[in-house]
């Protein structure tokens, strides 16, 4: 026994290091200047006594404002101490993946998912955004449920709370996998009570609760999703939400019995040291609202602006028609039960089904080829949360799987189907890759639970997909990703004193040449106005912002000229810088335009910006 559990922690360490010293080479590379300069501005804002959302419109929650701020003031002032943090995170995020890859597979195959979460996950977007955040707290957090599963341990319970309370902080969509475990601890109840009182009566009014808790949920994601409710809607977000509500009431009707108070003590002795390590780093984040009179700032910041969101940065699924590059995986996850009337899937059935996708990631440097090998892994959530409720409706009533193992595998699913939810209003691949991970943790249940399910096809299947990553993803940048090769050459330092990153050497020469200009009109105050969207500018200048707006489109500031042009004046602003093709706001107004340049009259043009100034 000994010695399994010495290689079972021998090949964890071996995928840790290699992990480590693969993602290590990512650390430096590449950036998406908005989303750096967003994070790093936020960052000094706090830096400098100010708090998110009172004193400036922080785009998130603000948890990682704080934490960044506090990154620069121990490891210097520089887009890399962000990374470093990011990394650090990253790290503890391998060994739970690995945990949780355990329950269901050896040692060997759960190195192996491990592996092809890593290449699906942080190298194709090395960057400290919130949304990586709430991935790894929610495998984290998944990893503590599957202890308190095994030990019956609350610890666990309150720090799978932690996980989602300090997610909540990084970005308001931790609320996700709080959902979640709610849902899941709904099913563990009916576990506990089931063992402890399986001749109990059944209780109709706690069943009448448990039906309005599931009912609830899924109203409330139709809500969420109301805005943009289309068919890509219905069938990536609906579609899995309505099959797990379903099999949690079919599971209450089958199994929940017990009298109302001994169920309501079970929960409560549940959901209570869940709730405190939620509440907890909250509270703690709420002290400095509440000693200021600022939680009204704090609500309008987290609960108001987000919803300018939905109406500027939105992107859709891919055409629905894209869903039948699935269809063959769909027929293996589905062999298992076609196999109990007819023979083993034959070798040459095998090879027809994986020989077309390994011809299309070896020559995936062709768009049709990649944009079919990418589509036919970007629906494979609907498809492992449907998989894993149908495995969940046969395996109940038989004891082909152990209690903990369903309960992980309805854990697992339910996970997979919420944190999903990240990908609404803005469906880019990249935020794909925020779910990936447990994407491949379910299917990995789903398959290992089936004695029948091929799966020599499965690990082709898989060591195709990490080859794909490997060679075509991580190679290439986030600006591409889901739509073709392309790849991303890094050689040249942004700046050396504050963005010791390495991008491509037309990001070096644009950024340079708009400092240089900045810093020779800058003025006789350390204030610039940057906008719309550009808040790396500020970042790598080392200027202050007059204005509380850091993305124009989510902000609050004063939008009449007149009023801009007054802050202008108090804050004696010599220069300005322009961008002239936003990502997500509008370009500045014609009069606004026309103000700045009778205002600030000299002008030069500098790539994408134009930058103004007075004498």
């Amino acid at each position: 026994m000994r010695s399994i559990i010495t290689h079972k922690y021998a090949i964890l360490l071996m995928v840790w290091i290699l992990s480590a010293l693969y993602v290590g080479t990512f650390i430096d590379r590449g950036w998406i200047p908005h989303d750096e300069g967003s994070l790093a501005h936020s960052a000094e804002r706090v830096r400098a006594g100010e708090l998110p959302h009172r004193d400036f419109d922080e785009i998130y929650t603000g948890g990682l404002s704080f934490l960044y701020a506090a990154t620069f003031n121990l490891l210097g002032v520089n887009l890399l101490s962000i990374r470093y943090v990011f990394f650090a995170f990253f790290l503890l995020f391998i060994p739970a993946t690995y945990a949780v890859a355990l329950r269901f597979a050896s040692s060997s195959i759960a190195a192996a998912i491990t592996a092809l979460v890593v290449v699906w996950s942080v190298p194709n977007y090395f960057a400290g955004v919130p949304s990586w955040y709430n991935l790894f707290f929610a495998v984290l957090g998944t990893l503590a449920l599957i202890r308190h599963v095994e030990t019956h341990h609350g610890g666990w319970l309150f720090i799978a709370g932690l996980c989602g309370g300090l997610s909540c902080l990084a970005k308001v969509t931790g609320v996700y996998y709080i959902l979640a475990v709610c849902l899941f601890l709904t099913l563990r109840e009916r576990f506990l009570s089931h063992a402890a009182r399986s001749d109990s009566p059944w209780s109709p009014a706690y069943t009448s609760l448990t039906i309005a808790l599931y009912a609830s949920s899924f109203v409330s994601i139709v809500l969420l999703l109301r805005p943009r409710l289309g068919p890509a809607a219905i069938f990536h977000f609906l579609l899995p939400a309505a099959a797990i509500c379903t099999f949690l009431l079919w599971d209450e009707w089958k199994t929940g019995y017990g009298a109302f108070s001994s169920r309501l003590r079970t929960s409560l002795g549940l959901f209570l040291p869940f709730g405190t390590g939620v509440a907890l780093p909250i509270a703690v984040f709420l002290l400095p609202y509440g000693m200021t009179s600022s939680v009204g700032d704090l609500v309008h910041g987290l609960f108001i602006l987000p919803q300018r969101r939905l109406q500027s940065a939105d992107m859709s699924f891919p055409p629905i028609v894209t869903l039948a590059t699935t269809i063959p995986y769909i027929f293996i996850l589905s062999w298992p039960y076609a196999a109990r009337h007819r023979p083993a899937m034959g070798t040459l059935l095998q090879i027809a089904l994986i020989a077309p996708l390994g011809f299309a990631v070896v020559f995936a440097a062709y768009p049709a080829l990649y944009s079919l090998v990418w589509l036919s892994v970007r629906s494979l959530a609907v498809v492992a949360v449907l998989a894993g409720c149908t495995i969940l409706f046969r395996v109940l009533p038989t004891t082909a799987v152990s209690a903990n193992q369903r309960q992980i595998l309805a854990l697992l699913v339910i996970m997979t189907a919420l944190i999903s939810l990240i990908q609404f209003p803005f469906a880019a691949p990249i935020y794909f890759l925020y779910t990936a991970p447990l994407i491949a943790l379910t299917l990995l249940a789903v398959v290992m639970v089936q004695p029948r399910a091929p799966r020599r096809l499965h690990s082709a299947i898989l060591a195709s997909y990490f080859l794909f990553a490997l060679l075509w993803t991580n190679t290439g940048y986030v600006w591409h990703l889901g739509f073709r090769y392309s790849p991303y050459p890094a050689p040249a330092v942004l700046d050396p004193d504050r963005a010791t990153i390495r991008v491509p050497d037309s990001d070096r020469t644009l950024y340079s040449h708009l400092l240089d200009v900045i810093r020779k009109h800058r003025g006789p105050t350390d204030y610039i106005y940057a906008t719309p969207d550009c808040p790396e500018v500020y970042f790598l200048t080392g200027m202050r912002n007059p204005t509380r707006t850091i993305f124009d489109f989510l902000g609050r500031s004063a939008t009449e000229p007149a009023e801009l042009l007054a802050v202008l004046e108090a804050k004696q602003v010599n220069v300005l810088a322009l961008n002239q093709r936003p990502h997500f706001s509008g370009p500045p107004s014609p009069p606004l335009m026309a103000l700045l340049a009778e205002r600030f009259p000299f002008s030069a043009d500098v790539g994408r910006f134009t930058v103004r100034w007075r004498e």
